[in-house]
């Protein structure tokens, strides 16, 4: 059995962060937008809520939200970036860290590690 994996596109400027999913929705189930550096999410106009992961700076999970409705708002003061997932992926796969984690490893590793 082939291990699952997360398609994960990178938001690490401040016009990429401003427009995140509103420029560029989430194409299909697996795929995530992480933003670097970020602590803080909105959903206004977006049309359909997201998963939202907090992660620190090692990548360590901070906080959780599951389907964060449009026209809200999410913060979290330890955070040091962000993935934002389709809805309902967390619940549907309980071993979403392990994914964002093998995502980052992929795509954003040198990063981390600095």
């Amino acid at each position: 059995m082939r291990p699952y994996r997360l398609r994960l596109r990178v938001a690490d400027t401040f016009v990429q962060r401003l427009l995140g999913l509103h420029a560029r929705p989430l194409a299909a189930p697996d795929e995530a937008l992480l933003l670097l550096p970020c602590r803080a999410v909105h959903t206004f106009f977006l049309r359909r809520p997201v998963d939202v992961v907090f992660l620190d700076e090692k990548g360590a999970e901070c906080r959780r939200i599951d389907a964060l409705p449009p026209r809200r708002w999410a913060f979290e003061a330890r955070a040091r970036m962000v993935v934002e997932l389709a809805a309902g992926y967390c619940v549907r796969h309980p071993d979403y860290l392990e994914h964002v984690h093998a995502a980052l490893r992929l795509r954003v590793s040198p990063r981390l590690s600095a």
